[in-house]
């Protein structure tokens, strides 16, 4: 199995996706605060303009007295500002305790900056100062105003000195809240934005691996982008190459069953060869050295003359089985009628029907025709009986039925007081099989009769099957009617 790693294709895409956004969002951050500072002092500039403005229309048309009780009216609501009302011969008639006189723009801190928001009115404002050794923000505001001379030539300055840190860090500690939010819905955005672009990468690394060990692997799901295409062409590729791999396979284990029963076939036919040309040796053998008396040649040499017959009969199976197994041209068909096809084949088994005083049942109708060989289906129906005859002893019942099916001919052929072991019936096709392990021939049995019946009828693509039916034996075949 494949290890998953943090930073395989999700963790980089999702390192990578948020070193961007917390890039954006430090950025936009720095521009924030930058913005709320100047707004926070061009704010309090104005505010204090207003202020200093609206108080100077106030005291229009009025006396001395008058513009005296307004100036303590005025700081008594305002005592963030120093005032200092003077006389037309200059003299203090008001004026605030930390107020200092004659303060131009010479005395104006250092990296204060100069901004003129009225005709009559001069706006100065800085940052400047340190809080217990460390640098703050200080948002003073200093104006110094003149007025133009009154009735009774009065004039007024006054000098403010605001400070909107506290406004500043209120303000930006709520914008901070507000980007940590945003960070924290940008990590999860970015997770699932990683997950979703690295979970299909995964699925074909992961399809990947295991096609490369040849494992199976569920077809992928329906995508239309590219990572869809390629998992299609990686799943047809893999289900191409697997198919080849499994053909291949096939074949070298169809080679080597073929090689298997080479070898088998070569073994069992040396042994039914060599049995009978043995027993026809000693024959001969023992006319020579006088063992076999010369009254008993006749009977010996007809012995001899029937495993030469049976042999020749062994051989010309082996012949017909080596010839079904190679590559024949394509079989001619003709119109064969079933019933006049079996009459043939029995005309020839009759005889050993007869000594074994077997009964022999047909029932096929006299119209059933099909397309066939003539001469190996012939073949395989002699087989067929042939091998029921020989397994049924004497005095059994032998039936043979047609009946028609759609499409199809099913022909049986069942033979009572017969039974095949189950654990052997898978075996019954192979060459020289017999049941008895001797192998003794017997009756002349070659053991080929339904090796060659199974190799004919898979040549003619007739399905076939033998099973133990109602106490007897039942081969049954189904026929194309064409």
């Amino acid at each position: 199995m494949i290890k998953r790693r943090f930073f395989g294709i999700f963790g980089k895409v999702f390192l990578y996706t948020m070193l961007i956004l917390l890039l954006v969002i430090g950025g936009m951050f720095l521009l924030f605060s930058n913005q709320i500072q100047s707004t926070i002092a061009l704010t309090q500039q104005q505010q204090f303009s207003e202020t200093v403005m609206g108080f100077a229309e106030q005291t229009q048309g009025k006396t001395t007295e008058e513009i005296i009780v307004l100036t303590e009216d005025f700081h008594r609501w305002n005592t963030s500002f120093e005032l200092s009302l003077l006389s037309e011969e200059r003299e203090v008639l008001f004026q605030t305790d930390g107020f200092v006189s004659n303060m131009g723009i010479s005395e104006i801190p250092d990296g204060a900056v100069e901004i003129i928001s009225d005709e009559r009115v001069g706006v100065v404002s800085g940052i400047y100062g340190e809080d217990n050794g460390f640098p703050v923000q200080r948002f003073q505001v200093m104006q110094q105003i003149a007025f133009l001379p009154l009735g009774n030539g009065l004039q007024i300055q006054v000098r403010g000195s605001l400070s909107g840190a506290s406004i500043y860090r209120e303000i930006l500690g709520g914008v901070a809240w507000v980007f940590g939010i945003i960070t924290l819905v940008s990590l999860l955005a970015a997770f699932f934005f990683a997950r979703q672009i690295a979970k299909p990468i995964q699925k074909v690394s992961h399809d990947t691996h295991m096609m490369s060990q040849l494992l199976p692997v569920e077809p992928p799901k329906e995508r239309s982008d590219e990572i869809g295409q390629l998992s299609k062409d990686v799943y047809a590729m893999y289900s191409r190459l697997r198919s080849t791999v499994y053909q291949l396979e096939t074949e070298i284990e169809r080679v080597k069953l073929m090689e298997e029963n080479q070898r088998y076939f070569f073994s069992a036919a040396s042994h039914e060869l060599k049995t009978p040309i043995t027993a026809i040796g000693g024959i001969f053998e023992g006319m020579m050295s006088d063992v076999i008396t010369q009254e008993e040649y006749p009977a010996y040499l007809r012995e001899g003359i029937n495993l030469v017959k049976e042999q020749n009969k062994l051989v010309s199976e082996i012949l017909e089985l080596v010839k079904l197994s190679g590559k024949l041209p394509s079989l001619e068909k003709e119109p064969i009628n079933l019933h006049r096809c079996l009459a043939g084949v029995l005309e020839q088994l009759s005889t050993l029907i007869e000594s074994k005083e077997q009964l022999l049942t047909v029932d096929i109708a006299d119209d059933i025709t099909c397309e066939l060989n003539n001469r190996l289906f012939s073949k395989v129906l002699s087989n067929i009986l042939l091998n029921a005859i020989q397994n049924s002893p004497e005095a059994a019942e032998i039936r043979v039925t047609a009946e028609k099916e759609s499409g199809l001919v099913s022909l049986t052929v069942w033979n009572g007081s017969a039974e095949i072991p189950q654990n052997i019936i898978s075996k019954i096709y192979e060459p020289f099989y017999r049941a008895d392990e001797a192998r003794t021939p017997g009756e002349g049995r070659s053991g080929l009769g339904l090796t060659i019946v199974k190799k004919a009828l898979d040549l003619m693509g007739i399905a076939f099957e033998i099973k133990n039916a109602d106490g007897g034996v039942s081969f049954q075949m189904k026929i194309p009617i064409e």
